[in-house]
């Protein structure tokens, strides 16, 4: 009986965050530029969700959408994630050749390299190395210990964001949304991803987790945010591996250039590493919408990933 009171206040207060997040959305406009970044430890935010505190948050969503805060939110990954992710891509570039595959029912999952003529098929201007992974093909260890690492910090980010934990998480792409994991290397010597911001379709809160450090895996560039049409603030210095940045994905975000005066390889392991967690529309849905670019970079009647 407790087991099922527990349930039913939970999904209670799923419901009333996400009406609390439609009020808000309804009164006020989206956020673009950011105000505050603040630091927030994961365990906080997993324990105010463990423990229903409706008050804290509702406060944190407050934040995020009127007061144009974000987060970074601290040692979000246990401490063997990195050493997976690598490991995980090493064995793809091994194995795999470098493909694409839209988002149908059956997708495998997949890597390639986006330079800048790859780029401009996509909806935003990225010079990253990527692998895409989807539940339905997570089969090995290292596959399974990265879906574990991700999901450990994804669903408290869901049930902020309105949503149920585990909401998406078996979907099909014939279902309409799917969770895609990306393990993604921005490159030293061009590694980038320009100003642009991201659906809230499916996930008002946007979320990923740092897996490098700035001033030891390289040392220029590195994650901002927009503060007005000509400001930028960088907040790697700020970042540790292992955390993420959480906020409402209408603010105007990138990756500035990695190490710009490298020489860019696709072989070694050198520059930034990520993990991003996102719900995509998958291609059975028309019109899907995606992310934006804000830099005039793609030309979207051309856009086909």
């Amino acid at each position: 009986k407790n087991s099922r009171k527990y349930s039913q206040i939970k999904m209670f207060l799923e419901k009333k965050l996400d009406s609390y997040w439609k009020l808000l959305e309804s009164k006020y406009n989206a956020p673009k530029y950011v105000g505050k970044v603040k630091d927030l430890k994961f365990s906080q935010l997993k324990k105010a969700v463990d423990s229903k505190n409706e008050k804290f948050l509702k406060n944190l969503i407050k934040k995020m959408y009127v007061n144009r805060q974000a987060f970074i939110l601290k040692n979000c990954a246990k401490k063997n994630l990195k050493k997976i992710m690598i490991d995980l891509a090493h064995h793809y570039k091994k194995n795999r050749k470098p493909k694409f595959y839209k988002m149908y029912d059956g997708v495998p999952n997949f890597h390639r390299a986006i330079d800048k003529k790859i780029t401009k098929k996509y909806s935003l201007y990225a010079i990253k190395h990527s692998f895409y992974f989807y539940n339905w093909n997570i089969k090995t260890k290292l596959e399974k210990a990265l879906k574990d690492g991700a999901y450990w910090h994804w669903r408290y980010i869901k049930f902020l964001a309105g949503n149920k934990k585990k909401k998406y998480e078996f979907n099909i792409p014939s279902d309409g949304q799917i969770d895609r994991l990306q393990i993604v290397r921005y490159p030293s010597g061009g590694g980038q991803l320009r100003d642009h911001v991201d659906s809230r379709k499916n996930q008002r809160v946007v979320s990923g987790i740092v897996m490098s450090k700035k001033g030891v895996d390289y040392k220029e560039g590195g994650f901002y945010f927009n503060k007005s049409k000509t400001k930028k603030i960088n907040l790697e210095n700020r970042i540790d591996e292992g955390d993420a940045v959480i906020f409402y994905g209408s603010l105007v975000h990138g990756v500035e250039t990695i190490d710009p005066g490298k020489k860019l390889s696709w072989k070694n392991d050198n520059g930034r590493w990520f993990l991003g967690m996102f719900v995509n529309d998958s291609d059975h849905v028309k019109n899907r919408i995606t992310s934006e670019d804000l830099t005039g970079s793609i030309k979207r009647k051309f856009n086909k990933h």
